[in-house]
């Protein structure tokens, strides 16, 4: 880590905050190196030293919601008996997704800017595609969470449709009942008939905890 992550690094979220508020209010276009550095009192040249460019913080940004989207579904499946069933993650993440401000912006409001951020080097590896998601079907499949004979590439593509299909009705006033309507039903098709979820509640804590640890190592940007 360089100098300055290392003078900077107790400001992290400090700068990530001023990020994120420039973001809501103007986009990505208002995020620059200048309006960050005024808005959170950071030198512009220590700023830079750590963000060489606005893209780089972007995606810092972006890897911090991640983060803390996870840590919020890592809560829900623990106190759920049940949470170990795609289904029941599932029930979790969407409303991560859909009901905080930055990750309902980059994914609904503002899909380009999603779009640019993840095509940037430092954001591409961790970004939250379907291959990733199919990670996650292939652990839950092998600890017997979901029917025996399922297709995890098929699994993928119907959440796939699922989470855009609540974007593209979006806004919801019902969204939690909608969510739970429509996992119930791919519960029903997916999900394994067990009693205790706990191999399928550890085998998501893995998967999340890796994918977390990739995200923090990557909030400076560039090493």
């Amino acid at each position: 880590m360089n100098q300055a992550s290392i003078d900077l690094g107790d400001h992290l979220d400090s700068l990530l905050d001023s990020t994120e508020k420039l973001f809501l209010e103007g986009g990505h276009s208002a995020v620059t190196l200048d309006a960050v550095a005024n808005h959170s009192g950071v030198p512009l040249e220590a700023l830079s030293e750590l963000y060489p460019t606005h893209l780089d913080i972007l995606v810092a940004m972006l890897n911090r919601e991640f983060s803390a989207m996870y840590q919020g579904i890592i809560t829900d499946v623990e106190r759920d008996p049940l949470g170990g069933l795609l289904s029941r993650i599932y029930l979790y993440t969407l409303p991560q997704v859909y009901q905080r401000p930055t990750a309902r912006a980059l994914y609904m409001t503002d899909p380009d800017t999603m779009r640019i951020i993840t095509s940037h080097q430092h954001a591409q590896v961790y970004r939250p595609t379907t291959e990733i998601r199919e990670e996650l079907i292939v652990e839950l499949m092998a600890a017997g969470m979901v029917k025996p004979g399922s297709n995890p590439t098929t699994i993928s593509s119907v959440l796939s449709v699922i989470s855009g299909g609540l974007a593209l009705t979006a806004p919801h006033n019902n969204l939690s009942e909608v969510v739970g309507e429509m996992l119930t039903m791919f519960g029903h098709r997916y999900d394994a008939e067990v009693s205790d979820t706990g191999a399928g509640k550890a085998a998501f804590y893995r998967w999340a905890t890796l994918l977390d640890v990739r995200l923090r190592d990557n909030r400076y940007g560039t090493s």
